[in-house]
């Protein structure tokens, strides 16, 4: 068996002792029982020793969530969050330590919430440097801390152990849960995936393609790895940045677009920052599955990633494309009869990629793959490339243009005409009957309305006579 790397064995045992070690602040940064913090009030948050790290209310839209983020920033970098599928606050909520040792958010309507499920009570709280909030117990020594249940984001020096994951905010300004997680699985492949769509190979849109009982690792000077006893170092990036002065701080974020990646924050000590990013699990957003919704298909243009919908479909939400798109026609003909066949308009995208399998894939010419998929009522798109047609249905997931590809997609279109076949034999279709029975009704109609006239016209004659009779008698 290989050797393991002495560096990255120490590692592993040093990360995790942040949550077994016992209290090492100064007093002044400890928040004892009965504290308090509020939107309103004039504390909303508690800062670390360094004032670069803050635990408590940030504005989410025109309300507040609770969670940890990078202070000196002009924009604040959120790096936790609490309950994050919870509606945000008022600003009447406050976040009380209290002298129960619990932590409590209140919504000034009467109910509260826990922050952190202990089962010992807190004797008292720190916000540290490395952007880990703590509780600590008896003796100080620590029963929670925000490090064990990370939400999108690691910090250096946590790690992301076997069976937990990140799961990615719905965008920049939204930190509830989003669309996407990255799975440290049991089986030891660190694995992202659309976050309703985890079964498997062709719903994973990126691994690490590693195995055992392995842990993901980021190391305070940015190095992100996995490791474990048997597999070792599975290196994912070292950071390159060369040391000045200030102060740097990493984190790799599961990002709102679906991408894993690593940023570097730099202090400096005239309290400026920079930011960049320092590795990218993927540099095309159109490789991520789901980044665009069923029905509609990513295209890069230039250096950005945008959703359309096949012709055909329209988004069901403009705003929001990640909803995808809805079929703007109706096939509730198809299949009904056995004398119908149903004439379709016919688009096609050329370098059309889709990550789901096909329903069937055979050899053809290109117009009898189209008038394949035009006869089957399952088929919504066709995929030809050579001699293989591959047919597709509905909802189309995990589409996008890809270059590499050669092959011409087909799509349903709305339906143009209805040909109905009349057959000749002894046995008349039922649409011929039903010609044939307008045609006589059409033809007694017009027999009914000219005799009515002429009977209009006899009587009208013999009334006339009549009061011309009745005139020469009256004379």
């Amino acid at each position: 068996m290989a050797s393991i790397p002495v560096l990255p064995l120490l590692l592993v045992f040093l990360l995790p002792v942040h949550a077994n070690t016992q209290r090492n602040q100064s007093n002044s940064d400890i928040i004892l029982l009965g504290s308090s913090l509020s939107p309103n009030a004039n504390r909303t948050s508690w800062l670390s020793p360094s004032g670069l790290f803050a635990f408590g209310f940030f504005p989410q839209d025109d309300w507040f969530a609770i969670g940890i983020w990078l202070v000196n920033q002009s924009e604040k970098t959120i790096t936790w969050t609490a309950n994050r599928d919870d509606p945000p606050v008022s600003s009447n909520a406050t976040l009380d330590l209290t002298i129960d040792g619990k932590l409590l958010l209140r919504t000034g309507k009467g109910s509260e919430k826990s922050v952190a499920n202990v089962s010992d009570p807190a004797t008292s709280a720190a916000m540290l440097d490395s952007g880990n909030f703590v509780l600590y117990g008896k003796q100080s020594h620590v029963i929670w801390d925000s490090f064990d249940v990370p939400t999108d984001t690691i910090l250096g020096g946590q790690n992301l152990s076997s069976g937990n994951n990140l799961v990615s905010s719905v965008s920049i300004s939204n930190h509830s849960g989003g669309h996407y997680t990255l799975n440290m699985q049991t089986d030891g492949n660190l694995v992202a995936y659309p976050v309703h769509n985890t079964n498997g190979a062709i719903d994973s849109y990126w691994s690490t393609a590693t195995f055992g009982d392995v842990q993901l690792i980021l190391t305070r000077s940015g190095h992100l790895f996995i490791y474990g006893i048997e597999l070792g170092v599975h290196n994912l990036t070292n950071s390159s940045y060369a040391k000045k002065n200030g102060t740097t701080i990493h984190r790799a974020t599961l990002d709102a677009d679906g991408i894993f990646r690593l940023y570097l924050h730099h202090f400096k000590s005239d309290n400026t920052s920079s930011m960049l990013v320092e590795w990218s699990a993927l540099q095309n957003q159109c490789e991520v599955n789901g980044f665009c919704g069923l029905n509609s298909y990513c295209s890069v243009m230039g250096r950005k990633a945008d959703c359309y919908c096949y012709l055909g479909f329209d988004f069901i939400n403009t705003s929001n494309k990640f909803l995808g798109c809805y079929q703007n026609f109706s096939e509730e003909d198809c299949g009904r009869s056995n004398d119908t066949v149903v004439q379709y308009h016919v688009t096609s995208l050329q370098n059309m990629s889709w990550r789901d399998s096909p329903y069937s894939v055979f050899s053809t010419t290109e117009e009898d793959c189209i008038k394949s998929c035009q006869e089957d009522c399952y088929c919504g798109a066709v995929s030809y490339m050579g001699d293989d047609c591959s047919k597709y249905k509905l909802p189309l997931r995990y589409g996008s243009i890809d270059s590499a590809k050669s092959n011409t997609a087909f799509f349903k279109g709305n339906r143009s005409i209805e040909v109905r076949e009349v057959s000749i034999g002894s046995k008349r279709s039922p649409i011929s009957i039903i010609s044939v029975s307008l045609g006589s009704v059409s033809c007694l109609c017009i027999v009914l309305a000219t005799s009515s006239f002429l009977v209009y016209r006899y009587k009208l004659d013999g009334y006339r006579k009549l009061s011309e009779n009745l005139n020469l008698e009256l004379a």
